[in-house]
């Protein structure tokens, strides 16, 4: 069995001869995994900003069959074709019930050892899925994208847009992206990309997917309003990760807007000034996914939207068969890769 294995900080290796995962274990399918996707969780976990000691898991964002389903919970049969998401939760837990399905159970309890091996356990059971079936029409390498699209679906979801509303958009990497073809389909009249890092704005621009602002241009604040409003943006989506960002996003939001904060943060705040909340009267919201968003037969809602935008999340994917594993971390971490598939088959 083959897989990417991070030692410790910075340090990933290519293993081509482990031992196979062993028997099924209790609530658990067995996934034959194919293409799992770099998530920026995942550099993070490389570069020692969350804790090797604490994540016990390793690649989430994975496609693949299910080569023994256990129990056949939530309908999932051997031979079936499936992507990682959270699909299913308890309902009875304290998170639950207070609106937070999202924080049901960690990744610690639902991925071992995650998908950035040629086999993993997921966890399946009644109470909990972290997987979902994919259509047939669709190649694993972008079937591995249907966890950050449930995530991006949850950015779009606590946004909570009227058709018609501006939308400006802090970082192009995956989710800023993804977030804006959703938004699209929402009725959003524009969206504006913002970003600093070079080579990310001439891979992005290249696309011609969103609309495109240089952050490192001194008057980046009067282009958007002109692309706008002289008041500014009704929303900003804050997908950088970068603290200082959010100053920039309370300048550009008009008075009474909304920002919505779809960043994982390594450090505080600082010296940010905070007054424009209140003298903006803004409202500030947060969006954790994946989320377990399901339709009213009990199918994932962001796995047909997976399909319907495949054309354009295919744009996004830079594929890199398993030797060229370690380059595509470090793609991912230059910019010249938005989002990078490590193909195991």
């Amino acid at each position: 069995m083959r897989r990417v294995a991070l030692f410790d900080y910075g340090k990933l290796e290519l293993q081509t001869d482990c031992a196979g995962i062993g028997s099924l274990r209790s609530g658990m399918v067995k996934v034959d995994v194919h293409a799992c996707a770099i998530c920026g969780s995942d550099i993070a976990l490389y570069r020692g900003q969350r804790s090797l000691a604490d994540e016990r898991y390793f690649g989430h964002e994975f496609s693949g069959v299910v080569v023994d389903a256990g129990n056949g919970a939530n309908g999932i049969r051997n031979g079936m074709r499936v992507a990682s998401e959270l699909n299913c939760t308890c309902g009875q837990c304290w998170n639950c019930l207070n609106g937070l399905a999202n924080y049901c159970k960690s990744m610690n309890e639902a991925l071992l050892p995650g998908g950035f091996s040629e086999e993993t356990f997921v966890l399946n059971t009644p109470e909990y899925s972290f997987i979902s079936p994919i259509a047939d029409t669709i190649d694993f390498e972008t079937a591995s994208m249907l966890e950050p699209t449930n995530c991006a679906y949850r950015i779009a979801r606590q946004a909570n847009i009227t058709p018609g509303s501006n939308i400006l958009i802090f970082g192009l990497g995956t989710m800023g992206l993804i977030t804006a073809m959703i938004l699209k389909t929402m009725g959003a009249s524009r969206i504006i990309g913002i970003e600093r890092s070079q080579p990310r704005l001439k891979k992005v621009r290249s696309l011609d997917l969103i609309e495109t602002i240089d952050r490192n241009d001194s008057d980046w604040l009067e282009q958007v309003r002109e692309m706008s409003s002289k008041q500014g943006v009704d929303v900003v989506i804050e997908a950088t990760g970068a603290v200082p960002v959010l100053k920039d996003a309370f300048d550009a939001v008009r008075p009474g807007g909304k920002v919505v904060i779809a960043s994982v943060y390594h450090d505080a705040a600082g010296d940010l000034t905070l007054l424009p909340i209140m003298r903006k009267e803004l409202t500030l919201i947060g969006a954790k996914g994946p989320y377990p968003h399901r339709k009213s037969d009990g199918t994932s809602a962001p796995a047909e939207i997976l399909v319907r935008l495949q054309k354009e999340l295919k744009k996004l994917i830079t594929v890199y068969e398993f030797k060229d594993a370690l380059q595509a971390f470090d793609d991912m971490m230059s910019g010249s890769a938005i989002k990078a598939v490590v193909r195991f088959k």
